[in-house]
């Protein structure tokens, strides 16, 4: 399997960064001069979608503009929407949304709600038709019909960009690369809402079987802000949860997260960020790097079937992963150490996970490496599928445990559990809600610099959009008592502490589209209005501030 390596948002760029490092030439000047061909170890593939042009134009400089024929490149979806054109005037009129404005405005939902108004508004779809380039109103998408064929689906032009950008890396264009890796962080603002429009994309092209993972580094605990990030604690963690929960309840999404908790990078690498980049790198290399084993090389539709088969949902992964020297029948020590607390990058009960796949680069027998993961884990040997390539230097494991929680209804007191963590996670993001409800709306927010006067703008969201915003968060009488994501977000800590999984069942939407609600979402509303009253979820003060911004009425 050849990844395409798709970093997206600021922190993604930077790790994105260290996989396409070329081998040849350091400096990029004198290979586009002399026209010399860019290698990456082990010839991977990928690019940089980021939304704050400013970065990608005047901070960094590893990463040259698409539109300019660059390699390694970024690309600017936001571009696809010309400032001022009918399309961005509509939007902004109708819902208050700025979709040039994204990099500036650092939240989870913003972005989604920018794609689901493109996905559900008729009449911008018919703007967006007669306005956008030919090849983006061509944009194929929609389940495959039985002769075949595809079904055209609504432009969409940021998000059908993006796509564009990649596609042509992949066999699914004119590209070699097999799967896709989506790097991010969560907790940052930019990076997840693109993702799974793309997979949109891919599974609407009758790629059911199309590897996609995503590696994403979830946000630390604590007051201590990533300059990267822009924002305190509450708001990475909502953040962080939203999205997250979007990237596990799409049915037809990832083949599976893979999560990495930037608490464990903080202890060992402190504020040294780059070092950080450098090692999520290293730790993916038995993943991501050339030289498979001579007549190993497994087909990456078995990847894609074997990562989520037999789930509803895409499933977490957590990342464990161990180097040594060189050694004489190294791979019960390799496991061990990878288990052990120093080779772990998630907090997890490994015993719980149904399913294991293995990357292993050195002198290594896999059949041992089962039995030795079995042993130590309990978990089934058939449920654990070791790949192998070839070395450079020392003997390297990278163990991907699916979904290793649950079952336990006391795990989430217990420190270094993905349970604790996620119940952490969930409670800080809640608080956050309860404290700054105001924030939801961007009452007060600036979305960036006006253009014309260098004055910063403010987020101004119309009626409509904010009362889809408070339907979202608190179902449709606005109390969060029986659906709304802070109903979801109650139950999902509900089921972990109680030791069930997975946590996030129901998929959520901001706008929802014309038609009457899907049958599922039906099912899933009869069963919130049945259910007992649970336990108030909103205090006081969200109702007054609410009320205060007119979007419920005082009883």
């Amino acid at each position: 399997m050849k990844l395409c390596i798709v970093g997206i948002g600021g922190a993604g760029g930077k790790i994105t960064q260290e996989f396409l490092g070329n081998v040849d030439l350091d400096f990029q000047l004198l290979s586009r001069i002399t026209e010399a061909e860019y290698v990456s170890p082990g010839m991977i593939q990928g690019i940089w979608l980021e939304a704050d042009k400013n970065d990608a134009m005047n901070i960094q400089h590893f990463f040259g503009d698409m539109n300019e024929g660059c390699y390694p490149c970024f690309y600017i979806p936001h571009d696809a929407v010309s400032d001022g054109c009918e399309v961005h005037r509509l939007v902004r009129e109708k819902y208050g949304y700025d979709v040039k404005k994204q990099g500036f405005v650092r939240d989870a939902q913003y972005l989604k709600a920018i794609f689901e108004i493109f996905d559900t508004d008729e009449e911008i779809q018919q703007t967006v038709a007669r306005t956008m380039t030919k090849e983006m109103v061509e944009a194929k998408g929609g389940p495959s019909t039985s002769n075949g064929s595809a079904t055209i689906q609504a432009p969409n032009p940021i998000f059908d960009s993006a796509w564009n950008a990649i596609r042509d890396f992949t066999t699914l264009g004119n590209g070699e690369c097999d799967g896709i890796l989506f790097i991010v962080s969560f907790g940052g603002g930019t990076g997840t809402g693109f993702i799974n429009p793309i997979i949109n994309h891919i599974r609407n092209e009758g790629k059911a079987d199309y590897p996609v993972f995503v590696l994403g580094v979830l946000t630390e605990l604590g007051d201590f802000a990533d300059k990267a990030q822009f924002s305190k604690e509450g708001r990475r963690n909502l953040a962080a949860i939203s999205a997250i929960y979007d990237l596990l309840t799409k049915g037809s999404g990832a083949n599976g997260v893979i999560i990495v908790d930037n608490e464990i990078l903080l202890k060992n690498f402190g504020k040294d960020f780059a070092s950080a980049n450098r090692f999520i790198h290293k730790i993916m290399q038995p993943v991501v790097a050339a030289r498979d084993y001579p007549d190993e090389i497994p087909p990456s539709q078995a990847i894609a079937q074997h990562s989520s088969g037999g789930l509803r949902r895409p499933p977490i992964y957590v990342p464990l992963y161990a180097s040594m020297p060189r050694s004489k029948d190294p791979e019960e020590a390799l496991v061990r150490k990878a288990l052990s607390e120093e080779g772990r990058l998630f907090g997890c009960s490994p015993e719980k996970a149904d399913f294991a796949m293995v990357f292993c680069r050195g002198f290594i027998d896999s059949d041992r490496i089962r039995e030795a993961l079995s042993k130590q884990t309990g978990i089934a040997p058939l449920n654990i599928w070791p790949m192998r390539k070839m070395g450079e230097g020392e003997n390297e494991i990278m163990i991907l445990l699916r979904n290793p929680y649950g079952g336990d209804p006391k795990a989430y007191l217990k420190n270094n559990t993905l349970e604790s963590r996620f119940c952490k996670v969930i409670s800080l993001a809640l608080q956050y809600i309860n404290q700054r409800p105001e924030d939801l709306f961007y009452e007060g927010k600036e979305s960036g610099s006006s253009g014309t006067d260098g004055k910063a703008d403010q987020v101004r969201l119309t009626a409509a959009s904010k009362e889809a915003l408070k339907t979202f968060f608190f179902g449709p009488d606005g109390s969060g008592k029986t659906s709304g994501f802070v109903f979801e977000l109650k139950e999902a800590r509900k089921r972990l502490r109680d030791g069930e999984k997975p946590f996030f069942i129901n998929p959520l939407r901001i706008f929802q589209k014309d038609a009457a609600l899907s049958a599922d979402s039906r099912k899933s509303h009869e069963r919130e209005k049945s259910a007992e009253e649970i336990a108030s979820i909103v205090d006081a003060r969200i109702n007054e501030k609410l009320i205060e911004m007119g979007l419920i009425k005082a009883a």
